[in-house]
């Protein structure tokens, strides 16, 4: 062996444990609450077509622009300080500026008043953008002040308080399944603040899931084994008891039965389609015939031919030494008509 070269020590694939990963391979960016601008997911804003939002903010053609009234607003928009820059009318003239337009007219509430308050730097740029798509300008978030766009709190789903059903522990106890950076506090405040439940002693636990494996890329190999992120509970004693719902017994209402039995023959459906399928019997069918043979033994069935015995017809039995004997009628001469 060349010097300097270090010889690698033999890996065992039956004893050496396999890799365990206690994160999962694509995290979830971000740890706080997600903070979005309402106008993103609400397509209500309507402005211009792009080449009305461009004529909007060109100078010259503003300048020869004829439209009923123009004569009024002419003087106001040649103005040095404006230099035919509708948007940066004061806010009392501004309104009636674009009430007067036949293409301003036509923009939706919230651009107009977006336009009017002029809280940000409105320029030639950012007017033409508002004007010609105002629902992609207003989806990013520093184009809007803070002053001037609603807050709504989406909770992520695994940032949820849930109840469990406890039908083991007393009145007086209550079990909540929090969120692993929920403390005592938090869910002590929670219940007061949103219940107005008094909490006299809770009890917290945080279990830890066992390991678990990624599905393979075919059905004769396995993915990377991980363990899920634990879970935390908490148990919490209440001032006055409380009594959880009994659960429903009659669930015709919602289909029940007829669920479970489509969802039954759609997954046996689908185990005999796939390739499980292919290669394994029919296991019912096997069954349900070694059940008939045991009741034809016992003489609880009866066997019966399934055939049927039809009449005798000369077509059907040409050939036969029957047919002889019982020519067709007509004579031997005769023909069966076309």
């Amino acid at each position: 062996m060349p010097r300097g070269i270090r010889a690698r020590a033999r890996i065992h694939v039956k004893t050496t444990p396999p890799r365990l990963l206690t994160k999962r391979a694509t995290p979830i960016n971000g740890k706080g609450p997600r903070l979005w601008n309402a106008k993103r997911r609400i397509q209500t804003s309507k402005g211009l077509d792009p080449r009305a939002a461009s004529i909007m903010v060109n100078e010259n053609y503003l300048r020869i622009d004829q439209w009923p009234g123009h004569e009024v607003w002419k003087p106001l928009l040649e103005n040095k300080r404006i230099q035919m820059k509708w948007w940066k009318l004061d806010r009392e003239t501004l309104p009636q500026f674009i009430e007067a337009h036949p293409k301003l007219r036509t923009l939706s509430q919230d651009v107009k008043d977006f336009i009017q308050k002029g809280s940000v730097n409105l320029n030639k740029s950012n007017v033409q953008r508002i004007l010609s798509n105002p629902s992609r300008y207003f989806s990013i978030q520093h184009h809007v002040p803070l002053s001037m766009r609603k807050q709504v709190y989406f909770p992520h789903p695994q940032e949820s308080v849930v109840l469990m059903r406890t039908p083991h522990l007393g009145a007086r106890y209550a079990a909540f399944d929090v969120p692993r950076h929920f403390n005592k506090l938090d869910l002590k405040a929670y219940l007061k603040d949103v219940y107005d439940v008094d909490v006299l002693h809770i009890r917290s636990a945080v279990f830890q899931h066992k390991v678990d494996r990624l599905e393979g890329r075919d059905m004769y190999s396995q993915g990377p084994a991980f363990r899920p992120p634990s879970t935390k509970k908490m148990t919490c004693l209440l001032a006055k008891p409380f009594v959880y719902p009994e659960e429903p017994e009659n669930l015709d209402a919602w289909e029940h039965d007829e669920y479970w039995k489509s969802m039954k023959s759609m997954v046996a459906q689908n185990r005999e389609a796939s390739q499980w399928g292919q290669h394994n019997p029919d296991r019912s069918h096997r069954k349900a015939i070694a059940l008939q043979a045991q009741q034809l033994l016992k003489g609880k069935l009866k066997w019966t031919p399934t055939w049927q015995n039809f009449a005798d017809d000369w077509r059907a039995m040409r050939g036969v030494d029957q047919d002889a004997q019982h020519p067709p009628p007509g004579g031997e001469g005769s023909r069966p008509s076309v």
